[in-house]
């Protein structure tokens, strides 16, 4: 079959939206620094549709390490198909990435993109580890990317290192000022960003810091869709809605979501006109997205995983575990977030149970799994810490933590690979106590990078100790009393 690309884009099926701008003449004006699958199902979309009011707005993605993107990419002229996991799947091609560039092999081009007079936007998604913070959510200095990148800055390995360079050279050339947006799943992500850079910064170049903090913009962000990995099935899917071949294509949900804090340095795309909304206060839609969604997203991996389930859809299906995530979210949520008269907090939740119930959408709760340890403390565990000071229920909320605890011991035992940037301490632990559940959580209930003064709450740990209990022997043929009693 044709293969994807600039020549072949006359061959499409019709009822494939195309880009809505010409491709041969729109320059760039973002970086982008993480370009995977949400980021081309997300950003670069809504990038690619505002493009359609004008303005040089395409985008330099850079690789930190990963150079698959860049070579599956660069054969389809950076083209890829985007199917939408509506009743009726429809798809799009996205022009939106000019060039994929991988910061190893490619250093000295991403600097020059980040240093370029026509650059006004850096963007990020590198997930929550990669912004190198500790359990307070600060710049850890002991983490091996910042030590490397302190020790030689010139040529730096971490996202937080690449932004101090191309700010020290920007500064360096009397550049004009970027925005540097933060789009990850993390609270207050761009105060976290700009604190992290600065903190950085500040250990050799204190002048430089000033001028970060004085003329550089880090807007706090919301962002949401749901984009399950790209498979087999979805290549074929790519191929019979577009009637080309497309090496790497993306899938995500009808819903999309964006939400920024309307600070910048400089100018920005049309993002207003496509479905971007602006304020000037990001917390609460934030809260509620990482509590609600974020939260039960997390629930449901590590509660369905131990149930023997594999994707979202197949774990909000079984009755007793919608029920659960309904119970979770009206008794010990929905409390925590304080909304009168800016949000249906109820219709929010609602709507967030309808989307897990898309067939269309096979999100592998083993991927949702991923990464425990940096997601449960901004999921799950600041949730906690709001309901023990205001004296409400913390049973429920405890049970994702039990989950995953219990996972991360199944995984062990099965010899399976723990994905996490704590795997090594958290192997080591499961290996030490493997049949010794409740050690083993207390152990890991232990680890103040996780868990921060919660390690010292007695409330809490016997609230997840007991759970345990409960989810110890949880399989499909028990799931209903299992998650009744909890």
């Amino acid at each position: 079959m044709t293969k994807l690309n600039l020549n072949s884009l006359a061959q499409v099926n019709k009822a494939v939206k195309l880009p809505p701008y010409n491709l041969a003449t729109t320059g760039c004006g973002i970086v982008h620094i993480g370009p995977g699958a949400f980021h081309r199902g997300h950003q670069a979309v809504y990038t690619e549709l505002a493009m359609a009011y004008g303005g040089n707005w395409r985008i330099k993605a850079v690789s930190m390490r990963s150079r698959s993107l860049k070579e599956k990419l660069a054969s389809q002229d950076n083209l890829y198909s985007l199917v939408i996991l509506d009743e009726e799947p429809y798809t799009r091609i996205v022009g939106a990435i000019d060039d994929v560039l991988v910061l190893d092999e490619d250093r000295e081009e991403v600097m020059a993109c980040l240093c370029s007079p026509e650059t006004f936007i850096v963007s990020l998604t590198i997930t929550e580890k990669g912004y190198c913070l500790n359990s307070n959510g600060t710049l850890d200095f002991s983490n091996p990317d910042i030590v490397a990148d302190l020790k030689n800055p010139s040529i730096p390995v971490s996202a937080i290192g690449l932004l101090a360079e191309a700010l020290r050279l920007r500064q360096q050339s009397g550049l004009p000022p970027i925005t540097i947006i933060s789009c990850d799943n993390l609270s207050d992500n761009g105060s976290k960003l700009r604190d992290a850079v600065i903190s950085f910064v500040a250990c050799s170049n204190a002048s430089l810091a000033e001028w970060i903090g004085q003329n550089i913009c880090f807007p706090n962000t919301m962002v949401d869709s749901i984009t399950p990995a790209s498979d087999e099935a979805l290549l074929q899917l790519a191929e019979a809605q577009t009637g080309l071949s497309d090496a790497w294509p993306i899938q995500r949900e009808a819903f999309a979501q964006w939400v920024i804090e309307d600070k910048f340095s400089g100018p920005r795309p049309a993002w207003d006109k496509v479905g971007v909304t602006f304020t000037s206060d990001v917390s609460l839609f934030e809260k509620a997205k990482l509590r609600i969604l974020n939260g039960t997203h997390s629930t449901l991996a590590y509660v369905g995983s131990l149930a023997g389930l594999d994707t979202v859809y197949s774990a909000i299906s079984q009755p007793a575990i919608e029920g659960f995530i309904s119970s979770l979210l009206k008794e010990e949520i929905l409390p925590s977030i304080q909304a009168v008269g800016q949000i249906d907090l109820d219709a929010y939740a609602q709507a967030i149970i309808q989307r897990y119930h898309n067939p269309h959408i096979r999100h592998l709760l083993a991927q949702i799994a991923w990464d425990g340890s940096q997601k449960l403390p901004v999921r799950i565990l600041n949730t906690i810490r709001d309901n023990l000071t205001a004296g409400r229920s913390i049973q429920k909320l405890c049970v994702p933590i039990a989950a995953w605890i219990l996972f991360i011991a199944r995984q062990i035992k099965q010899g399976a690979t723990l994905t996490d940037p704590m795997s090594e301490t958290l192997t080591g632990l499961a290996v030490k106590h493997q049949g010794e559940t409740e050690e083993l959580a207390n152990r890991i209930l232990d680890l103040e990078q996780v868990f921060a003064e919660l390690s010292e709450n007695g409330a809490f740990r016997e609230s997840v100790i007991q759970q345990l209990r409960r989810l110890s022997e949880i399989t499909g043929d028990n799931l209903n009393d299992c998650l009744v009693a909890l």
